[in-house]
């Protein structure tokens, strides 16, 4: 061929063998790197396709592992929860086994080594059974176990959470175990037992496993959501319950270190005062002056204070409980201490009539002592039961609340540190730290202030109880066993109210000993004017009022004569025949043609010669002989019963005593001042005849401010003339108290049951 020239002329030829590529390339370079490129480009395509079909068989190469591995994760958490499982079962069966013949020691409480695991047992078996159906027959792709935690996970919180708590407690008392023999030897056949069925190697092994087991649930869901495909439909719920368990492990952590800095405080208040003052610094110093200027300030209004509304209720609370105990624990002491005064008088009195009789054989006396010597021996179940059930709870009770009154009170004492940093704008650090055992100390006591309330009234409630049925028990066979001395042929014999003679004659026999000479005044303060009068150079003057217990006896108005008809009935009246003076502490003085109503036909001795009688006004004993019974058609009739006009002096001295029955012998006291009016009035308006009897007791003093007022002593017994005034004011009422009349106020008086 002839060749191309620049001018497109062929300046020579070519021939067919010379038009090779290479030689074709070396005649024209731009085709050559043409070329070139387009074999690299194709080269790098094929590198990039085969790149792309190994890294397609290294992701399902890693696909599958992590299938695989996601597989071992499942096998893994489903197995070790079985065996988990498996071993709280275990624990359970064998030391609550009730056919065991085992017996448990005394000092061993099951109940607090074990906690609520039967609890932690139940959620445990949810779980598992859980897993179980989201794993098991299911496609890969359908296995969704995440849910199974998010589910369980408040369950989890509320059973792991206060076994965890005490789990520290627990070790510490198992190391104290360790030193009884009997204990040791009751917790190595039980492990033996254990061991038949599964590994183990001690109690606290197993009691730790729940422990382990919450916090290892993070863990396992963190090696499975690994090896999760992001679109596996379980990748969500796996996250969701990492978030779950962490929090629950988070909260168990943080009680933890809250109780761990209130077991430290604690351990600090429970220092001797030596070693208080061993640890005393300037650093101490300054920190206790700066708390003392911080609490002054808020004291003052100066600094203001953060302030917890719930925990403020809930120390409320605390401090009403707090209260409650040692007022009850207070009160039942009282009582035993007044319980033993009385036993030691019945004692006296029993050791008072052997020594009274001798050797003489009666058989009241020894029915008397035998019932007794039987009220000892209740008296001994009494107290016993009472110091057993409530003296010894309520001392440990008021002793256990010391430690959260220090507590308390170091809450309060992290607060002022806080207040004050955050005043003097230290760095967050330090802010932070002492703002964490502030909120730590606070959380604390929010979580058992509430518990500690409720168990608390608990035990009031039980000791209250157990108050009560005691009592309640030892009257019981009290009232039995002295029923027997009913039976008594004195008893039988006697008339129908024993009471009523019992009273006459111990106030005959206290008045008499208050006459003698020896006895100090004051002792028995309405025989005292009498003594004093007697004796010459302390008598009153001759025209000086007497005392309360001697008063004027005027004419007996048709008033009181209807008031004796009225009061005791016609076959109970009896006409005076002869003026007598009273010749007697006892004795009432006595007019002409007064009108009297007996209310015993006999003296305290049992004389048929002086009778026990009342006429309208004063009450006293009389001459029988001087008396005469009133005919019923005489009765009826007021002006054959009119007294002369004469008056007397009359001295009135009260028998009674504050505990006697007040249905037959009272004070000698005077009824309200009536005046003389005509046949056929009735009493004036002024005085409340139906409260004559009516006796009250003063349940405050009351100091008289004027001579229409009474002074009243706490517990003295009054009656009740009119519960009013002149006026009509119901707040003041008109009492006799021993004697003297006068206004008290009505709120100060309570009616005597």
């Amino acid at each position: 061929m002839k060749g191309f020239t620049e001018d497109g002329n062929f300046p020579f030829l070519l021939c067919f063998p010379c038009l090779r590529f290479g030689n074709l390339f070396h005649v024209s370079p731009l085709e050559e790197r043409l070329e070139k490129a387009r074999l690299l480009a194709q080269q790098r395509k094929e590198e990039e396709r085969l790149r792309s079909l190994e890294d397609k068989k290294q992701q399902e190469e890693q696909r599958a592992k992590r299938k695989e591995t996601r597989k071992s994760v499942l096998d893994e958490l489903i197995e070790t929860e079985k065996s988990y499982l498996f071993c709280l079962q275990l624990c359970i069966t064998t030391f609550y086994d009730s056919s065991s013949s085992m017996k448990v020691p005394e000092s061993v409480d099951l109940e607090f080594l074990f906690g609520n695991m039967e609890e932690i047992a139940d959620v445990s078996q949810r779980l598992f059974t859980q897993l179980e159906s989201a794993v098991i027959g299911k496609e890969f792709e359908e296995q969704v176990v995440g849910t199974a935690f998010v589910d369980l996970a408040e369950d989890m919180k509320n059973t792991y959470a206060p076994y965890c708590r005490n789990h520290d407690d627990v070790l510490m008392v198992m190391e104290k175990h360790k030193d009884n023999p009997e204990v040791c030897e009751y917790f190595a056949a039980k492990v033996e037992e254990m061991r038949q069925k599964t590994n183990i190697f001690d109690v606290e092994a197993m009691l730790i496993k729940p422990v382990q087991r919450i916090l290892k649930y993070p863990l396992l869901l963190n090696e499975l959501q690994k090896c999760t495909e992001e679109d596996h439909p379980d990748k969500t719920a796996i996250r969701r319950a990492i978030e779950a368990m962490t929090n629950v492990a988070t909260s168990i952590n943080e009680y933890k270190r809250r109780k761990d800095l209130v077991y430290k405080y604690k351990k600090e208040t429970d220092e001797t005062f030596t070693m208080k003052i061993a640890k005393l610094n300037l650093h101490s110093i300054k920190k206790k002056s700066t708390r003392m200027r911080g609490r002054l300030s808020t004291n003052l209004g100066i600094a203001l204070q953060l302030r917890d509304e719930q925990f403020e209720k809930e120390d409320n609370r605390f401090r009403n409980a707090e209260k409650a105990v040692k007022a009850l624990l207070r009160s039942v002491m009282i009582y035993l201490e007044r319980m033993r005064e009385v036993f030691i008088c019945q004692d006296n009195f029993a050791e008072g009539i052997l020594c009274y009789y001798g050797d003489a054989v009666c058989e009241e006396i020894t029915r008397y002592m035998k019932v007794h010597q039987a009220m000892k021996a209740h008296r001994k179940i009494l107290l016993d039961t009472i110091e057993e059930l409530v003296i010894i709870p309520l001392n440990k009770l008021v002793a256990l609340l010391d430690g959260p009154n220090k507590i308390i009170q170091k809450r309060f004492d992290k607060l002022l540190d806080y207040n004050n940093l955050i005043g003097r704008g230290k760095e967050d650090k330090v802010v932070q730290a002492a703002k964490n055992d502030y909120e730590a100390m606070n959380a604390q006591l929010l979580d058992e202030l509430p518990q500690l309330y409720e168990l608390s009234l608990t035990l009031i409630r039980c000791c209250s109880a157990a108050f009560v049925r005691a009592q309640r028990d030892f009257w019981d066979r009290g009232l039995k066993e002295n029923c027997i001395l009913l039976e008594l042929p004195s008893i039988l014999g006697a008339s129908k109210n024993i009471m009523e003679s019992f009273n006459i004659q111990h106030a005959a026999a206290f008045d008499h000993v208050s006459s003698m000479s020896f006895i100090p005044r004051g002792f028995n303060p309405r025989i005292d004017p009498l003594r004093f009068d007697r004796k010459g150079s302390l008598r009153p003057p001759a025209d000086a009022a007497r005392p309360s217990l001697t008063v004027q006896s005027n004419s007996q108005s048709a008033s009181q004569q209807e008031y004796l008809r009225q009061m005791y009935g016609v076959d109970r009246l009896y006409q005076v025949s002869q003026t007598t003076p009273a010749s007697d502490v006892m004795d009432m003085a006595v007019s002409q043609g007064t009108l009297v109503a007996v209310i015993k036909d006999k003296d305290p001795m049992g004389g048929r010669q002086r009778w026990f009688v009342d006429d309208g006004v004063n009450k006293g004993f009389v001459q029988s002989s001087i008396l005469t019974k009133v005919a019923p058609s005489l009765s009826g009739s007021t002006s054959d019963l009119t007294s002369d006009d004469t008056s007397d002096t009359t001295s009135i001295y009260s028998a009674s005593m504050d505990d006697m029955d007040s249905s037959f012998f009272e004070s000698q006291q005077q009824y309200p001042e009536v005046t003389t009016i005509e046949s056929g009035d009735v009493l004036p308006s002024y005085y409340d005849a139906h409260l004559l009897h009516e006796r009250y007791y003063a349940e405050f003093p009351f100091t008289a401010r004027s001579e229409n007022e009474a002074s009243l002593v706490s517990g003295q017994e009054v009656v009740v003339l009119a519960k009013h005034d002149i006026t009509g004011n119901t707040e003041w009422w008109l009492v006799d108290a021993n004697g003297h009349q006068g206004y008290a106020p009505a709120t100060y008086l309570r009616k005597v049951v």
